[in-house]
This record gives structure tokens, sequence and C-alpha cells, in this order.
């Protein structure tokens, strides 16, 4: 019983460990656009020569960025179709199906409010409740269109593992690393392979985990790589097409490596 339980206490951290992973994130924020800026580069290299090394990896990010901007446009859409539909629809229904009579007694309803002065209390009243309802119909229409594409988590797993060179594994790995294989005990991930998991994001979790697993990945395929061909260690390898193989630590025992 005592791993269980220390499983159910690790379920209690879920928001600690969530925060730690968004820190990482605020830390490493807006590197990415000043990293793919060719007056960044290194004395001697080219900017065509970088753009090429890192194309598959701003391919993918390119993607993902368009997949979020898709949901995010969704989101905004659905809001101010809720907004709308809140704001007029009860009315207008009112007057569609009680004719001439029924738009006559609002409007007198509406002039009396005017004349005692309450009119203006309304008004806002019902925007700010219109205005909340919507926002609220749009945010969770964004949340529901971005959980749907659960392929957006896996690409963004699967980052480390691309063909040229990663931006996103040399600035951030070595801290996601830390963070998911040491600081994060290992009775916290072993919740991921329950059948009735109870994390709050189990889609979200294991695309961290994913990503810690595959930067571990990227970096025994780049040492074996500088090892083969005679580079000095921190030498930047730019993966062949097809990028890391996924079963390379299988490839690196069979080597002996």
């Amino acid at each position: 019983m005592q791993p269980q339980n220390a499983m159910e206490k690790e379920l209690l951290k879920e928001s600690l460990y969530k925060n730690q992973v968004q820190e990482i994130l605020r830390k490493h924020k807006g590197f990415l656009s000043s990293s793919y800026n060719p007056n960044g580069m290194k004395e001697g290299e080219v900017g065509d020569l970088i753009k090429k090394q890192y194309a598959a990896e701003r391919s993918i990010i390119d993607r993902i960025v368009a997949n979020e901007r898709s949901a995010f446009l969704g989101g905004i859409a659905l809001s101010g179709l809720v907004f709308a539909s809140v704001r007029y629809g009860p009315r207008y229904l009112a007057v569609k199906l009680g004719g001439k009579e029924k738009e006559r007694a609002l409007k007198e309803a509406d002039d009396v409010a005017r004349k005692e002065g309450t009119r203006w209390i309304q008004q806002v009243g019902s925007f700010l409740f219109e205005a909340s309802f919507g926002a609220w119909a749009g945010y969770r229409g964004y949340n529901m269109i971005s959980s749907q594409n659960s392929s957006g988590y896996e690409e963004i797993a699967n980052i480390p593992l691309c063909a040229g060179r990663s931006i996103v594994a040399e600035k951030i790995c070595s801290d996601w690393v830390d963070l998911v294989h040491r600081e994060i005990p290992s009775d916290f991930w072993k919740n991921l392979n329950e059948e009735d998991c109870r994390l709050k994001d189990k889609v979200r979790w294991k695309s961290v985990l994913g990503f810690a697993d595959n930067c571990l990945k990227r970096k025994a395929f780049e040492d074996a790589y500088r090892k083969q061909h005679g580079l000095k260690p921190g030498d930047p390898v730019d993966v062949p097409e097809g990028g890391v193989p996924t079963d390379i630590f299988s490839l690196s025992k069979e080597n002996g490596s």
C-alpha cells in the first residue's frame, strides 16, 4: 500500500509542479524570436546555413502556433456569438412571438425606467452579465478546441527529436530534464500509468514527461554522434534527416556505448 499512498500524496502537489513547469517557460519566454534572428549569429556562421539547420524545428513550431491561433480565434468568434445572442436574442424572440403589442410594452417599460433614472443601471448590469457570459463561453470554447487537438501536445513533446539543430533543446532541455527527472518524484509520474488517472490534465503531463524523455534521447544521440565524428564535447550537432531515432537507447546498448 505504501507506493499507492506515496502516489496519492504526490497528486496533492500537482499545482505546485505545474507552477514549476510554467516558471521554466517564463524563464525562457521570448528566446525563440531572438535565437532565430540572424543578428544573433556566432562569428563566422552564415544566415542561410543557420536557417537551414533550424528549418525542421521552425516548421514544427510554426504549425503549433498556427493551430493555437486557430483555437484562439475560434474562442473569440464563439465569445462574440454568445454575447450577441444573450444581448439581443431574448428581446428579439419576445417581439417576434408577441408581435407589436409586446414591442410596445417593452418600449414603455424602457421609457418608465429612463424617467425614473434606473435605465442606465439596467443597461450596465445587463452589459456586465452579457460580456462576462460571452467571455466565459469564449474561454471554454478555446479550451475545447485546443484540447481536441491532442496531436499538438505530441508535436511539442517531439521537438527535441527533430532533424538539424534545435534551439528549444539547446535552451530548455537542461532545466526541463532537471525538473522532470530530478525534482519531481517518480511517484508523481506513476499516476500517469493508472487506469483511472486522477491528474487534472493527463494529456498535458504526458507531454511534459515525453518532452523530457526526448531531450535525453537527443543528448544521447548527439553524444554518440560527436564521438563517432571526432567532435569536441559541446560542439553543435546537425542531426541527419529523419531526426533522432526514438529507439536511440536500444541502439546505444547494441553498439556497446
